[in-house]
């Protein structure tokens, strides 16, 4: 049972007939979950998605998925893997994470990579099996240095010159980065130290790491939260917040038919990307006070990308987990570890500066991709990469950047911030304006879906509390 339940009683909702009314801002993980909660207490809940689509960035490649700026398939030809291709959030974090618990209610089969498969690396410009690297000297200073990160006490620095501080060997950087700066959104170069070690210290569960075996990702949610559902209201694009009165007032346009529209709510629950808060597209009056201004500008949202890639055959070890250490695709991941004899398609997790060059290629940065993976497997991904009957080359990429309501991946803090802009940022205005996402985790869980849970638990204990 989720943790805010301990603190709210079931039995005890709001009065039948209740008017209190609750406007969710974003139908991603968090709006779902906060929406979901509160309709359980008896509270009018409506929920406002500028997109087509529910789930924000937990998204499952569909067979009729239609081609977008953001969606690219470089052939009309259907990958051949017989499990589902995630886009979005591919891996459950932590065995006894928020979200490892919902599956389990689920009654859904996973898969445990921590111990089912290995991770290898690209070192020295060779292939190397975990056995190898754990055997060198350098790759054992550089695992302890991200041991070490929750315990750090050094300058308001970058990772990357956190790393250099420490000694770190330059033939680690590439690993470095692809364990830390790519999986938090970004680059070793962009990422704060200090927040990174402070939010590490929060974390309290475990570190192994699942699939679901052959449930799709989004359809769990939708699942999960199917109470909420029913209450989204697509291409509802939200564009101003008033909070000065009495009652909050929503307006917006609807994307498809250009019309606006307005709401007046007893609170309003954002849960927007942080990309799109620093955008300035929604613009709320009075303005957003100072402390959320400043938090803002010490927190960042880069370019993401998730490449899938087909081949004939696999060359990279069946075996094999995720492959670290690339400087084009930092993060390769052995898709059907474990769940398919078919096991031949990568997920390509691109994040930050990488990310932002690869990006204006469009489908031409699969060559880029093949190439580095040619460098390291003597050409076989080229020799396998499957193509269709006109010779196109059969991949699909996910622009995160692209999609015009979420605009990168997601929320870290650079240097110079600290955990208390997640605070700040978190923190409601008064008794009307709420904040949820990933970006607002103050459990250590930022970036991923354990995040977005957890901050809508406390969401709706502040909604709660107002009350």
């Amino acid at each position: 049972m989720p943790g805010w339940f301990a603190s709210c009683a079931k039995d005890d909702p709001m009065p039948a007939g209740s008017t209190v009314s609750v406007g969710v801002i974003g139908a991603g993980a968090a709006g779902l979950y906060v929406a979901d909660i509160l309709k359980a207490q008896g509270i009018n809940v409506k929920i406002f998605e500028a997109s087509d689509r529910i789930g924000g960035r937990v998204r499952t490649l569909k067979s009729n998925d239609k081609p977008s700026a953001s969606l690219l398939f470089t052939s009309q030809a259907a990958l051949s893997s017989d499990f589902p291709n995630e886009l979005g959030a591919g891996q459950i974090f932590g065995s006894d994470s928020s979200w490892s618990k919902i599956i389990e209610q689920l009654q859904l089969t996973t898969v445990n990579i921590s111990t089912s498969s290995a991770d290898n690396y690209f070192l020295d410009g060779a292939f190397v099996e975990s056995s190898v690297a754990e055997a060198d000297g350098d790759f054992t200073a550089a695992r302890n240095f991200v041991n070490a990160i929750s315990s750090y006490a050094g300058g308001n620095v970058s990772v990357q010159q956190a790393i250099e501080s420490a000694g770190i060997s330059p033939r680690m950087y590439a690993i470095l980065n692809s364990w830390i700066g790519n999986r938090y959104g970004t680059s070793n170069d962009y990422l704060g130290m200090q927040a990174l070690a402070q939010e590490m210290e929060l974390l309290t569960r475990n570190n192994e790491i699942l699939t679901l075996s052959d449930n799709p990702m989004q359809d769990a949610l939708l699942s999960r939260f199917s109470t909420a559902v029913p209450d989204v209201e697509v291409n509802a694009n939200v564009n101003a917040i008033n909070f000065g009165g009495d009652k909050v007032l929503i307006s917006g346009v609807n994307s498809v038919t250009a019309e606006t529209f307005s709401a007046e709510v007893d609170k309003v629950i954002v849960t927007v990307p942080l990309s799109i808060l620093k955008s300035g597209a929604i613009n709320f009056a009075p303005s957003l006070p100072s402390n959320k201004t400043s938090a803002l500008g010490r927190m960042d949202m880069d370019a993401t990308l998730r490449v899938l890639l087909d081949f004939k055959a696999n060359f990279w070890g069946s075996d094999s987990g995720f492959l670290f250490g690339g400087k084009d695709g930092p993060d390769y991941f052995n898709s059907g570890a474990g769940r398919s004899s078919e096991n031949r398609t990568m997920a390509v997790t691109i994040a930050g500066p990488k990310a932002a060059g690869l990006s204006p290629l469009g489908k031409e940065l699969i060559p880029v991709l093949l190439a580095e993976l040619d460098s390291i497997f003597d050409g076989k991904a080229t020799q396998n990469i499957r193509k269709d009957l006109d010779d196109n080359i059969i991949a699909v990429i996910q622009d995160w950047t692209l999609e015009p309501t979420i605009q990168g991946g997601v929320a870290y803090a650079k240097p110079g911030g600290t955990h208390q802009d997640r605070i700040d940022l978190a923190s409601p205005i008064g008794k009307s304006v709420f904040f949820a996402g990933e970006a607002t985790d103050l459990n250590g869980e930022f970036g991923n879906l354990n995040g977005a849970l957890l901050s809508a638990e406390r969401c709706a204990q502040e909604i709660i509390d107002s009350l």
